[in-house]
């Protein structure tokens, strides 16, 4: 196993493999997201649901969010270059979301949520808040940025892969996108 497998799995795997192996982290995605309480709805952000939502309602937002990013991306990759495949940039989204999917059983975790209740109580109370509480979930803030950052990594480099862009004014047209990409989804969803 090399730094380029880990980094960029685009070049190593089929587009097959790929396909099923993001599929089968959706799947985990809309039930790990049942598990913590959260829906994804949008690349890179959970959110708490509205009302207590069932697994139809979490399929459906967590769809909606993977469907719109890869809409937007696809376009933005046939723009960029005309060979641009549909399928490589759906691989894109479905892979770089398995880091943030590990991360969500950990969220949904009793402790946890009685740390992040408490600490959400007591923020009026500066001087109630309860220091391994606080070390705790500002651990996992640490650990859930680094898997966040290694997300973005992968977003980045599958789309790079896909649409085989090198001019750094496509980098940043990507890198502005994304973000739309984000906001779009979350004012939708």
């Amino acid at each position: 196993m090399n730094w380029k497998m880990i980094f960029n799995p685009f070049v190593k795997f089929d587009d097959r493999h790929l396909l099923l192996t993001g599929m089968l982290f959706f799947v985990l995605n809309v039930f790990g997201c049942h598990y913590a309480g959260n829906v994804n709805d949008s690349i890179f952000h959970y959110s708490l649901p509205d009302a207590d939502q069932g697994l139809e309602e979490i399929l459906k937002i967590n769809s909606l969010s993977y469907i719109i990013a890869i809409a937007v991306l696809f376009l933005l990759g046939k723009l960029l270059n005309g060979k641009t495949r549909l399928i490589d940039i759906a691989n894109t989204v479905l892979i770089s979301q398995i880091p943030l999917i590990i991360t969500i059983p950990f969220t949904g975790l009793p402790f946890f949520r009685k740390a992040t209740e408490s600490i959400t109580l007591n923020t009026q109370h500066p001087e109630n808040l309860p220091i391994p509480y606080v070390v705790l979930v500002s651990i996992w803030g640490l650990v859930s940025l680094i898997f966040l950052i290694y997300s973005i990594t992968l977003l980045y480099n599958g789309f790079r892969t896909a649409t085989n862009i090198k001019k750094w004014q496509h980098i940043v047209v990507f890198a502005a996108v994304s973000l739309f990409i984000i906001m779009l989804s979350q004012a939708i969803l």
